[in-house]
């Protein structure tokens, strides 16, 4: 049984579970108006019906428990159905999926699936373990995040200038080995420049880093000027291991590689 199934059976007994505790709620009214009365005869009526609705009350609440018992979430993970119908709810919901194997990318955040025996059903959404064995709820708990942070204002003039400065700290330790200024530099160097404690590199991940080089780089050149008039040029990588992998807002995929500035002179004066 994959947990859909689960939940569509517990959904369905949870409703038999509502009419009940209704009808169980309305036969206790009654015992209290038939006691206050004195009407002896139909409080005995009252109470025995209530008796019979607690008792129904209990054979759904023990069916439940039963059901919920019964799932077996190691096996759940352990065969991979977990795993495949996280991926298809994901598709579902247009979240972006790259990797295997139980690790994956979802830009820019990092799943990972765990379901061994020492961990036999853990998701883990960054560094944050997500307390749910349901795939539905995991694609959601992303789905959501993006349109978080999509819909976040993003302050693109002052990324760029965090970016230009560590850009020209990386180009000072390269003039000092005897190279020009304004050379083209590895983004994951600019970002090391950015946070050089290990630190900031927690508060300020490499993933945000991706998102937000992500927004910038969807803007475009005419956005990559600073506000004293230096402009950048990024470069891109078709071996993805030497790139960043951004995703614009409408899935377009790029592996940015370097960054360097089309007017270095400014850099001199």
């Amino acid at each position: 049984m994959n947990y859909e199934e689960l939940y569509a059976e517990l959904n369905e007994r949870d409703k038999d579970l509502s009419d009940q505790v209704r009808a169980a709620s309305r036969l206790g009214k009654a015992v209290g108006k038939h006691a206050e009365s004195g009407d002896l005869a139909k409080l005995r009526e009252a109470a025995r019906q209530l008796e019979e609705a607690a008792g129904e009350i209990l054979r759904q609440a023990e069916a439940i428990r039963a059901g919920v018992e019964g799932f077996d979430a190691r096996a759940y993970f352990a065969d991979g159905d977990f795993t495949r119908q996280l991926l298809d709810a994901c598709r579902e919901a247009g979240v972006d999926v790259q990797g295997e194997k139980g690790v994956y990318e979802m830009f820019p955040y990092k799943v990972r699936i765990v379901g061994d025996g020492e961990h036999p059903e853990e998701v883990w959404l960054d560094r944050k373990k997500i307390p749910t064995v349901r795939p539905l709820t995991v694609a959601n708990t992303i789905r959501e995040g993006l349109d978080r942070l999509y819909q976040a204002r993003f302050n693109a003039q002052a990324f760029l200038g965090e970016l230009a400065e560590a850009y020209d700290t990386v180009c000072l330790k390269d003039r000092k080995k005897g190279q020009r200024v304004g050379t083209t530099q590895d983004l994951d160097k600019v970002y090391k420049a950015m946070t050089p404690m290990s630190r900031a590199r927690k508060e300020y991940t490499a993933k945000a880093f991706a998102f937000d080089l992500a927004r910038l780089y969807e803007l475009g050149p005419a956005a990559w000027v600073t506000k004293d008039g230096r402009r950048f040029d990024f470069g891109t990588s078709r071996d993805n291991g030497k790139g960043i992998r951004v995703l614009s807002s409408t899935g377009v995929e790029s592996y940015v590689a370097t960054i360097r500035s089309l007017n270095p002179d400014t850099e001199e004066s």
